[in-house]
């Protein structure tokens, strides 16, 4: 009977560790990481062009860690990447406001308020390598005395989140959070 036990412990520990996910990072290295998927999928039409657009807007206590919806915006460019769809064939934006100004402080800016440098910024860059387009909420850097200086240089000021959504949404983005 112990016997039995242990080969059946074991052999579940055999396909469990068989089925153990290998993560990969088609085009945003460390972040969004994508589920290796080894059996056939639907296949996607490659000839598509895409516009996606995210808003991040919601306050994290954690702020020694990156903020989730930049990380899932990395697995959004990254899934595009694994399904086949050239990065041309992809163009996304980003809008942030509200809660998450705090994601596009600079590091000083960010020492100063949290004690530390801010983790956001390499992802916040490695988008923008990526080509995602990402707009901050001037009415959001009003409201919490933002000035252009203390927030990371390369991001776009848009008047207002309002403005900003609804001129991408009537470009044809697709928004999706």
């Amino acid at each position: 009977m112990k016997k039995a036990i242990f080969l059946s412990l074991i052999s579940l520990f055999v396909l469990q560790a068989s089925l153990a996910q290998e993560k990969v990072f088609p085009i945003i290295e460390g972040y969004g990481a994508i589920e290796v998927i080894p059996f056939e999928v639907e296949k996607v039409d490659t000839s598509i062009s895409y516009k996606i657009l995210t808003e991040m807007y919601y306050s994290s206590d954690k702020k020694d860690e990156v903020y989730g919806l930049l990380d899932y915006s990395a697995r959004m460019v990254n899934a595009f990447a694994y399904a086949g769809i050239p990065s041309e064939k992809v163009d996304m934006a980003m809008v942030i406001f509200s809660g998450a100004m705090f994601t596009v402080l600079s590091h000083e800016e960010y020492q100063k308020r949290f004690g530390m440098d801010n983790p956001n910024l390499e992802v916040i860059q490695k988008l923008t390598e990526a080509g995602v387009k990402i707009y901050v909420c001037g009415q959001s850097m009003m409201k919490q005395n933002l000035t252009p200086e203390l927030i990371q240089p390369g991001l776009t000021i848009a008047s207002s989140r309002i403005v900003a959504t609804a001129e991408l949404l009537h470009k044809g983005y697709l928004l999706m959070n």
